[in-house]
């Protein structure tokens, strides 16, 4: 197999500077420039690494060279516990708080990867001889993380207003219902149009109120994951939400997910109301998998391919008794999740939506 251009004269330099795999390392690591990236020998002791280390940490590689790696990476999870914990496991991620030179603290993420007795060049401590050794990266997340705790109390505040202006907005709507209650009590089994009318707009209200409600929450609320069967969940949501008389079918799913649970529910729940509101009490409904996640679809009249990029959105629908938010639920529920949902067209002609999984979500079939 042929080299690229890269590797081929990281090669030859390394022939022509006798460093060997030892150059071939700093090339690459090198070209890591988000990230420190620090290889370790089989004491902990720091055997090379990039620029981006040297700048993140603030110890030239001089100084840091067959030094502990304690010595350099001042964190809040010691060093020597995460390597042990990668001997037993293969690879380790933690994110934490650590310190550079001057005493600077930012946010870090940090994966530790075990590396063969050939992967990694020796420290200068121990000449001529090859020892296990450690793969160290480290990101500084701290803009990440402060965007996420920013986004975090937006968040609350947006459910804190949303409940505010639902509970404002519910106790006249409760009022006006009640007064309507009487008077058509009071007419029994004769025609009121106009108060029948009346009844129906505010019940479509206090759907809007709720549904409005639960987008606020959805994007707000943390995702607590476990590992779900995505079988079970969705039959539980058929139950709830799947038509009487619809049929739910089966095609190969993922067996788990990693998933909150209830909202993954929510989202199917939502998925299965809109199959039954456009296609009909007979609607057949599948749930299958995809490369990395899964689909759900029926054999209704589908979406029309110009109507397609916003149906995500709140407030469009196409059920004249639709209030517009259920697919805007199902968006919120898979950001929440780092997933992305896309719809399309089913074998019948029908609606397929695709919810595609991010690295966090784990999927076994």
């Amino acid at each position: 197999m042929r080299e690229d251009s890269t590797a081929s004269e990281s090669r030859r330099a390394a022939d022509e500077n006798g460093d060997g795999g030892d150059a071939d390392y700093r090339a690459l690591g090198e070209r890591a420039v988000d990230a420190a990236v620090v290889l370790l020998d089989d004491e902990g002791r720091v055997a090379t690494w990039n620029a981006s280390a040297r700048r993140l940490t603030g110890y030239d590689r001089t100084t840091a060279r067959g030094e502990a790696v304690d010595a350099v990476l001042d964190a809040d999870v010691g060093a020597t516990t995460l390597l042990e914990e990668t001997d037993a496991a293969g690879r380790v991620e933690v994110e934490c708080v650590a310190r550079d030179s001057d005493g600077e603290a930012y946010d870090a993420h940090v994966a530790v990867t075990s590396l063969r007795d050939d992967d990694v060049p020796d420290a200068p401590a121990t000449p001529g001889v090859r020892a296990d050794g450690y793969a160290l990266v480290v990101r500084d997340v701290t803009d990440y993380r402060s965007e996420r705790r920013s986004l975090e109390r937006r968040n609350e505040r947006l459910a804190a207003f949303a409940g505010s202006v639902t509970h404002d907005l519910r106790n006249p709507l409760s009022a006006a219902l009640a007064q309507l209650d009487v008077a058509r009590a009071q007419y029994p089994g004769e025609s009121h149009p106009h108060l029948d009318s009346a009844y129906q707009s505010l019940l479509r209200m206090n759907d809007r109120i709720d549904e409005a409600l639960t987008l606020a929450h959805e994007g707000a609320r943390s995702v607590e994951r476990t590992a779900v069967s995505l079988s079970t969940v969705t039959e539980r949501a058929w139950n709830v939400a799947g038509p009487e008389t619809g049929t739910l079918a089966f095609a190969d799913p993922p067996e788990t997910v990693s998933a909150d649970e209830s909202r993954l529910r929510r989202l199917l729940e939502n998925l299965f109301e809109n199959a039954g509101s456009h296609a009909g009490p007979e609607v057949t409904v599948e749930v299958g998998g995809t490369e990395d996640g899964f689909y759900v679809a029926d054999d209704g009249p589908g979406i029309p391919e110009s109507g397609r990029d916003s149906v995500f959105q709140y407030g469009v629908t196409g059920d004249d008794d639709g209030t517009g938010f259920g697919l805007a639920i199902v968006t919120a529920i898979a950001d929440a999740h780092d997933w992305r949902v896309s719809v399309g067209e089913s074998r019948s002609g029908g609606a397929r939506f695709e919810v595609a999984f991010g690295r966090s979500s784990r999927q076994s079939r």
